[in-house]
């Protein structure tokens, strides 16, 4: 697709048409989910009406219709292909001068949004046969475009051109009437062609090629002098879609740029016709709002200084006693019906409306202006005062002023290039966001139900949003940020809205038993960032989006600043990198990328690795690579290694105290060949204690490693010992035993300290060889949550507390700690118990089977890791994964918004250090299970 030909047949200095798109720099895939259409009739030889289409790669598709459109699915119209156009051109009106390409009166005669049902346009397109559903204001409903066999005809040119059949679809919308002589006036303007002027059309355009590139101000109390609409006023528009800005990753500095903030509260635009008596607020979706807010009335009225009519854009906020956005008390607002309470509200917690744009003044249409301009017009017609202001802008200064904005916490801050048009419905490459608190709207689906302290109302709200292919996707579910009057009144709405079906393709996974409703609602949630698999970390939510259509919900990541500003914005533009790591209540964090070179590595490793005197001589070969370069993190290092256990040590040692442990060893690093070490017959270093055990099941005595210090774990850790596998169960009294050849059921070793949940899912990613494992795939993890959370629930129903944490693959480990008067074998048939209760209730996702064929697409239980010597990897254990990743501990709210591969060597450290260890408590948290193995088979 090419606009070359568009270019090639026009003069721009003689013809009116936009030349260059503004939104033709937007290096970006458009928006499927809220493609624009137009109809434009065009009186040139012959009337005609051109039909274009917006495409997903940000041109118009067009096709000249000589008989018009038919609304009768009787009747084939003729549609011939032409050139491809601009997105500029989707509200061009004018008078092209005679003697230019297509000489003649254009005007809107129909816009609006679009749908497809099968593919993108573009593969429609090339197929020969395109179906779409129109939302326009005199268009709707399905359309058929398909390409005639016969239809290649050769243009003057040479080039081909395709002839095809616009067909209406027999739905509610179909009509024997002819649209085109009942309604023939444009929906911008509400003018024929015949009112548009001919022969002043090349004056008025160079007029205001002319205007646009003056620096004088326009005084607004006078005439908009060399406006090309001047001379006759525009129709009062009342259906105007809000222009919408491009999410971007960095603030900026730039001369041909201004920066304001952006307003938490409720968008809106405000109507105002003196002679029609029309005052009007509505909400960026087009819903009357006026009379949420009766106390802006008497101060828009007064601050409006026009002759007859004015329309503008701006922000509905509810400010605090600093002046900051509130919007937790502006929520207090959103959904009140009765008058009084509305009336009582407006005295309470009165709004404010920030003013930051101005789209039509006493008829005359401004939208064509530079923004610039625009701002000088809003200036000279608002009169401030305490319920309405102007929205104060700083020019080239974007990085100081977001400086400010974080400092305030302030949701973020809106950059527009001076020169911009307002685009109705655009988001556009002229307008970008940039937010210092990451929100997104998302379509409510469905909810889970509530529990403990919410049982009567929800647990989560499960969250959907539009992809870049316009399919609705899942993207995760949100329990916090409700309070109990909200949680009240939201559940109510939700009750009534409750579907059977589940409104979306596929969930790949909740947390409880859902209840699907109609994707009517939008929630806005602030999130730290996304998964690769696009789901949202640790959402919470803000508040309900009334104004907000579900369609536009769409995934909104942030654009690299980069691909936004071009080279011709000047040499002057300079940006920041900041650092990009976010916290789930230290959950979650994007892995820093660490970029090193072989030449340096062992200089890094040696100012990094931090290691007490005592032992810094036993360690080796500290820059030997054991993990490979991701693009999550650099290359990692035995010594990376080291450096881990240095930094968690603290909080592991408790974990390994007086167990034995077995050595899981990977000499050449995580992808190379690995060994178990249990029995340690070679020197050691003094630090370094072992005990011997004697195993009547093997007939033998082995010499275990029992890591009390941290000397030993890092000395374990050279050894090449990636993961840590303790016993779950200690030697009593170690300082006593540990000269002794000890018998495992004397010392303690044959009542563990916990009984151990794993669930291992056997649900494959489809890459794997015939006979291997499955690989770790987030299907199969948000599977193992799933029954996590069945398990969960019995431990509530027993009165038991658990932990739980990764297995920093794809696995789960649930440990319920117990007092250590219980054997192996008792702790296991509470474990079988339960998961044959389980097993039961979830025969289709869950298997306790052994042989490893007969597990494929469930969770396999296993309630045979409570035995003597068997081990699993230790909580804050490494593993030797591609990503580095490590057995995490984490809390039982989180579970649903983390992945294994949150947690790696290079992160956890730090969050830990933020947010605690969530297992803290766990070897002080003794339970007495003996009633429990009887009340257990009751359940």
């Amino acid at each position: 697709m090419s606009l070359r030909k568009y270019h090639k047949k026009r003069d721009f200095s003689k013809t009116p048409e936009p030349a260059v798109s503004t939104e033709q720099q937007l290096q970006q895939k458009i928006d499927i989910t809220s493609l624009r259409f137009v109809v434009q009739k065009h009186e040139a030889r012959r009337l005609h009406y051109d039909f274009r289409l917006e495409t997903q790669e940000g041109i118009l598709k067009s096709w000249a219709i000589p008989k018009g459109i038919s609304l009768s699915p009787k009747v084939k119209r003729l549609a011939i292909l032409t050139e491809d156009h601009p997105l500029d051109y989707l509200l061009f009106e004018g008078a092209i001068p005679k003697g230019n390409y297509g000489a003649g009166t254009v005007l809107v005669w129909d816009t609006g949004h679009y749908t497809t049902e099968y593919g993108l346009l573009q593969q429609q397109f090339e197929s020969g046969k395109i179906t779409i559903t129109l939302f326009g204001q005199k268009l709707k409903g399905r359309f058929s475009l398909i390409r005639t066999n016969r239809g290649r005809v050769r243009e003057r040119e040479g080039e081909e051109s395709n002839q095809w059949l616009l067909i209406k679809a027999n739905d509610e919308f179909a009509s024997t009437k002819d649209p085109t002589v009942d309604q023939p006036k444009s929906v911008l303007t509400g003018k024929d062609n015949s009112e548009l002027e001919h022969k002043d059309a090349k004056r008025n355009h160079s007029q205001e090629a002319k205007q646009r590139n003056s620096s004088q101000k326009l005084h607004t109390k006078e005439p908009l002098k060399n406006d090309h609409r001047s001379n006759e006023k525009d129709q009062f528009p009342t259906l105007v879609k809000p222009m919408l800005g491009t999410l971007i990753n960095n603030p900026f500095d730039n001369k041909d740029w201004v920066f304001e903030i952006k307003w938490d509260g409720v968008r809106a635009l405000f109507f105002f016709n003196r002679k029609t008596q029309i005052y009007e607020l509505k909400s960026r979706s087009g819903k009357f709002i006026t009379r949420r807010y009766p106390e802006l009335q008497p101060s828009l009225e007064a601050g409006m200084n026009c002759k007859e009519s004015i329309l503008i854009d701006g922000e509905i906020v509810i400010l605090d006693e600093k002046g900051y956005p509130n919007f937790q008390s502006h929520q207090r607002r959103m959904n009140v019906e009765s008058l009084r309470d509305i009336d009582a509200l407006s005295m309470q917690i009165p709004s404010t409306y920030y003013i930051f744009d101005i789209l039509s003044l006493d008829g005359n249409n401004l939208q064509h202006l530079p923004f610039l301009e625009r701002r000088q017009i809003l200036s000279g017609v608002i009169v401030p005062n305490d319920r309405v202001r102007i929205s104060d802008f700083v020019e080239e200064k974007g990085i100081e002023m977001f400086e400010t904005i974080k400092k305030m916490n302030l949701e973020g801050m809106m950059a527009k290039r001076k020169s911009s048009k307002y685009l109705q419905g655009r988001r556009s490459a002229d307008w970008l966001k940039i937010k210092n608190i990451k929100t997104q709207d998302c379509i409510v689906i469905g909810y889970t139900k509530g529990e403990g302290n919410r049982q009567g109302y929800f647990g989560s709200l499960l969250l959907a949003m539009y992809n870049e292919k316009g399919e609705a996707v899942f993207v995760g579910h949100t329990g916090s940020g409700f309070n109990f009057d909200l949680l009240g009144k939201i559940y109510q709405r939700l009750k009534k809205m409750r579907v059977d079906t589940c409104p979306i393709r596929y969930v790949p996974y909740t947390n409880r038993e859902p209840f699907w409703i109609k994707p009517e609602l939008v929630a806005e949630v602030k999130f730290h960032g996304w998964t690769n698999e696009r789901i949202m970390r640790a959402p919470i939510f803000l508040r309900l989006r009334e104004g907000k259509s579900p369609n536009e919900c769409r995934i909104e990541m942030e654009l690299p600043l980069a691909e936004i500003i071009s080279k011709a914005d000047g040499d002057a533009s300079t940006t920041r990198n900041e650092a990009n790591h976010y916290f789930s209540s230290g959950m979650n964090i994007k892995q820093p990328t660490i970029t090193t070179t072989n030449d340096n590595l062992l200089k890094r490793q040696s100012n990094n690795v931090q290691f007490t005197k005592s032992n810094k001589d036993s360690f080796s070969n500290l820059g030997k690579l054991f993990w490979n370069k991701t693009k999550d993190h650099g290359i990692l290092t035995k010594g990376d290694l080291i450096d881990y256990y240095d930094k968690i040590s603290i909080h592991i040692l408790p974990h390994l105290k007086d167990r034995p442990l077995s050595l899981s060893r990977y000499p050449d690093g995580a992808s190379g060949k690995h060994f178990y070490h249990k029995n340690w017959d070679k020197e050691k270093p003094e630090y370094v204690e072992t005990i011997k055990i004697y195993s009547e099941s093997t007939n033998s005595t082995i010499n275990y490693i029992v890591c009390n210090n941290k000397e030993t774990l890092l000395w374990v850790a050279n050894l090449g010992c990636i993961e840590m596998h303790p016993w779950y169960s200690r030697i009593r009294d170690f300082d006593s035993y540990k000269n002794q050849d000890l018998y495992e059921d004397k010392c303690g070793l044959n009542f563990p300290d916990f009984i151990v949940f794993d669930l291992d899912p056997y649900i494959y990613s489809g890459h794997e060889t015939e006979g291997e494992e499955p690989e770790y795939n987030v299907k199969g993890f948000k599977a193992a949550v799933e029954v996590a959370y069945y398990l969960e629930d019995l431990f509530k129903k027993l009165n038991i507390s658990s932990y739980i944490k990764t297995s920093g693959k794809t696995g789960l480990h649930i440990f319920v700690p117990i007092v250590s008067t219980y054997t192996y074998d008792q702790t296991r048939q509470f474990a079988e118990v339960l998961g044959s209760r389980l097993l039961a209730k979830y025969p289709d996702k869950i298997t306790t089977e052994w042989k490893t064929t007969k597990r494929k697409g469930k969770v396999f239980f296993d309630y045979n890791q409570n035995s003597e010597g068997k081990t699993i990897a230790s909580v804050l254990s490494a593993r030797p994964t591609t990503s580095a990743t490590i057995s995490m501990p984490i809390r039982w709210k989180d579970l649903s918004t983390i992945l294994p591969t949150d947690f790696t060597l290079v992160n956890v450290p730090k969050t830990i250090k933020k947010i605690g260890n969530p297992w803290l408590n766990i070897l002080h948290k003794k339970q007495d299970i003996n009633k429990l193995l009887e009340n257990v088979k009751q359940i």
